[in-house]
């Protein structure tokens, strides 16, 4: 497993946790799996971005290298935590 993938890996249970929040700001919203997403995806870059600030340098190559494995990371966990709203 490549360092990139190490770290997508890593956001896994905070990404679970973002998924929380993100359902109960939108429980009274039907149909806004897109907006849950965009917060979560928001977050966790925001996280990478975050711990990168402080580390040295490569924080904006990194997001560039794990954004679509975290975005898969969520549509995947989604389907499992909701797979009566997975078409």
């Amino acid at each position: 497993m490549n360092k990139y993938m190490a770290i997508a890996m890593k956001l896994l249970p905070t990404i679970l946790q973002l998924m929380g929040i993100a359902e109960s700001l939108f429980e009274d919203k039907p149909n806004s799996g897109k907006e849950k997403k965009a917060v979560v995806t928001t977050a966790a870059k925001a996280i990478v971005e975050g711990v990168g600030a402080v580390s040295t340098g490569g924080q904006a190559e990194t997001w560039e290298r794990i954004k679509d494995p975290v975005s898969n990371i969520i549509d995947n966990a989604a389907a499992i935590a909701f797979p009566e709203h997975t078409k």
